[in-house]
C-alpha cells in the first residue's frame, strides 16, 4: 500500500473531490438549505465548515501519510483495538458504495428515458411526470414486496461495476485519472443548467430565497444540528477514504493546504446545485416540491422542472435532461468508487492479497446484492439502506473516530505531521487540538443521542421486516463484520511474529 503513489499533489486534491462532492451536494444540501432558512444554514455550515470540518480532514490524510495504511492501520495507531472501528468503517463504506452503484444504475435509466418522457410531456399531468420513473421504469411498490425486476436497470448496474473495477484495479492514479471527468464534467454542465435558471423572470426571488438568512431559523436546533452533521457527511470523513488517500500522498505535500481546498470544492459545489435547484424549481413553479429526500428530488421533482426547461421546445429539454442525469451519474461513480477503495485498499494491504483481485471480489459481490435496486422493492431498499448505512451508521462511526483523534495517542504529534512540509500555510496547533478534542465530540455527541431517539420515537412507515434487512440487519452486519475481520487477521499475525523469532502475545 505505501508503495502506491498520486503522481501529483493536483491529482490526490482531485481525487479526494471526488471523493467528497457527491449526490448529497447535489440533491440534499439544497433541500436542506430549503429548510432551514437558506442563508442561515449556509451562514451556520461554513462555521462548521471551517471550525469541525477541516481539522478532522486534516486529521485522516495526516494519519494515512504517516502509518501508511487505510482507517484500520490508522485507529489502531490511535488507541489499543481501534482497528474494530477501522474494519468497521471499511466494511460501511463498501455498502454504500453498493447504494452509489444502484443509485447510478437508476440515474442512468432515467436519462435513457428522459427522451421519451420530454416529447410526450405535452400530454402529461405533473403527478404523472413525477410518478414517470418509478411506475414505467422501476415498477415500484410502496409495501416492499419484490413482484418483478427491471431488466434494464439491472443490466445498467452490472454496467456501473464494471467500471468501477476499471478504476480500482488502476491504483492510486487511475482514481485521480477517472476524477478529471466525474468532477470536472458534473460541474460544467451545473454551471450550464445555474445559467438556464438564472434567466429565469423570479431568479432573483430565487437566490433571495437561498442567500438571504431567515434568523428566525438560527432558534431551531434542527437547524444547528442539520447544518453541523452536514458538515462530516458531506467531507466524506469517518468512512475511511481519506486516510487511504493519504497513504497514495506524495512526499513533500502540504496536507493542510491541499485539504483547504478540498473543503472549498465542496462547498462551492454544494452551493452551486443549490443555485440550480432553487432557480430552475422556482422558474418552473415547484419551488414548493424542494424536498431534502435526494431520491425524491432527483426521480420526481427535477423530471417536472426539466420537462419544461424550455418550454414546449422538447428537443433541448430532452438534452438537458439527458445531460443532468449523466452528471448526476459521474457523482454516483465518483462517490461509489471512493467507498469501495476504502475497503479494497486497506484489505489487500493488510491480508496481504493481490489488490486486483480484491477489487473484483467485491465488485463481483457487490453486483450481485445490487440486484436488489433493480427490483419492484427498489425503492423501499434504497431508502432504508442509505438512512441506516450512510446516516446512522456514519454519524456513530464519526462519532467514535472523533473521540479516538481527540483523546488518542497520536492526538499531540498530527499537527505537526499536517504542517510538515510547509513554512508559511499551517494549521494551528491550539486550535486543531480544540476542535479534534473538544467541539467534534460536543457536537457529534448531541447528534448521536437526537437522531437515536427520532429513530426509536418515530415511524418509519415501512414494513418491520424490510427495516430489519435493509436497515438494522446491515448497521449490525457492518460492526460484526469489523470484528470478524480483526479475528481473521491476528492468527495472521500472529503466524508472522512466530516465524520472526517474535513472541506472539497480546492480541487484544
Amino acid at each position: 500500500m505505501a508503495k502506491e503513489k498520486f503522481k501529483s499533489k493536483g491529482g490526490f486534491i482531485l481525487a479526494s473531490i471526488g471523493a467528497a462532492v457527491g449526490l448529497g451536494n447535489a440533491l440534499r444540501f439544497p433541500g436542506m438549505c430549503a429548510k432551514y432558512g437558506g442563508g442561515a444554514f449556509l451562514f451556520v455550515y461554513f462555521v462548521a465548515l471551517i471550525l469541525l470540518g477541516v481539522p478532522l480532514l486534516n486529521a485522516e490524510i495526516a494519519l494515512g501519510r504517516k502509518f501508511s495504511g487505510g482507517a484500520p492501520k490508522c485507529m489502531a495507531k490511535l488507541v489499543r483495538g481501534g482497528e474494530r472501528l477501522g474494519w468497521a468503517s471499511c466494511v460501511n463504506s463498501v455498502f454504500t458504495a453498493i447504494i452509489y452503484a444502484g443509485l447510478a444504475g437508476w440515474l442512468i435509466a432515467a436519462a435513457i428515458n428522459f427522451v421519451p418522457l420530454a416529447n410526450s410531456s405535452a400530454e402529461l399531468m405533473q403527478s404523472q411526470i413525477s410518478e414517470y420513473f418509478f411506475k414505467e421504469v422501476l415498477s415500484a411498490r410502496s409495501d416492499g414486496v419484490i413482484s418483478g425486476i427491471s431488466p434494464l436497470v439491472c443490466v445498467l448496474m452490472c454496467a456501473v461495476w464494471g467500471l468501477m473495477y476499471a478504476c480500482l484495479r488502476g491504483g492510486a492514479n487511475t482514481l485521480a485519472r477517472a476524477a478529471k471527468f466525474t468532477v470536472i464534467i458534473p460541474v460544467v454542465l451545473l454551471l450550464f443548467m445555474a445559467v438556464r435558471g438564472l434567466a429565469y423572470d423570479n431568479s432573483l426571488q430565487a437566490l433571495g430565497a437561498l442567500f438571504l438568512p431567515d434568523f428566525t431559523a438560527l432558534s431551531s436546533p434542527e437547524l444547528w444540528l442539520g447544518a453541523l452533521g452536514q458538515v462530516f457527511f458531506s467531507l466524506s470523513v469517518a468512512v475511511g477514504i481519506m486516510p487511504a488517500y493519504g497513504s497514495y500522498l506524495p512526499e513533500g505535500t502540504n496536507i493542510f493546504s491541499c485539504s483547504l481546498i478540498i473543503a472549498a470544492a465542496d462547498f462551492l459545489v454544494s452551493v452551486l446545485a443549490s443555485v440550480v435547484m432553487f432557480t430552475t424549481l422556482y422558474g418552473c413553479g415547484l419551488q414548493n416540491q424542494i424536498s431534502q429526500s435526494g431520491i425524491i428530488t432527483a426521480f420526481a421533482v427535477y423530471p417536472s422542472a426539466l420537462a419544461s426547461l424550455f418550454g414546449n421546445n422538447a428537443v433541448l429539454n430532452s438534452v438537458a435532461g439527458v445531460l443532468f442525469y449523466c452528471s448526476l451519474t459521474m457523482l454516483a461513480v465518483q462517490s461509489a468508487v471512493s467507498m469501495a477503495e476504502a475497503f479494497v485498499s486497506p484489505f489487500a494491504a493488510e491480508f496481504g492479497k493481490n489488490k486486483k483481485k480484491v477489487a473484483a471480489c467485491v465488485c463481483a459481490a457487490g453486483g450481485i446484492i445490487s440486484i436488489f435496486y433493480a427490483t419492484t422493492a427498489a425503492v423501499t431498499v434504497a431508502e432504508i439502506s442509505d438512512r441506516f448505512v450512510n446516516f446512522y451508521n456514519v454519524l456513530l462511526l464519526g462519532t467514535i473516530e472523533c473521540i479516538f483523534v481527540g483523546y488518542g495517542k497520536e492526538r499531540k504529534t498530527l499537527p505537526s505531521e499536517i504542517n510538515r512540509f510547509t513554512n508559511k500555510l499551517k494549521i494551528p496547533s491550539k486550535f486543531f487540538g480544540v476542535s479534534v478534542k473538544f467541539l467534534s465530540p460536543a457536537v457529534l455527541i448531541p447528534l448521536s443521542v437526537y437522531e437515536t431517539v427520532r429513530l426509536f420515537t418515530n415511524s418509519s412507515g415501512y414494513p418491520i421486516w424490510a427495516q430489519f434487512a435493509f436497515g438494522w440487519g446491515l448497521s449490525l452486519s457492518v460492526f460484526a463484520a469489523g470484528l470478524l475481520l480483526v479475528r481473521l487477521l491476528n492468527p495472521r499475525d500472529a503466524v508472522l511474529k512466530l516465524k520472526s523469532g517474535k513472541n506472539a502475545v497480546n492480541f487484544m
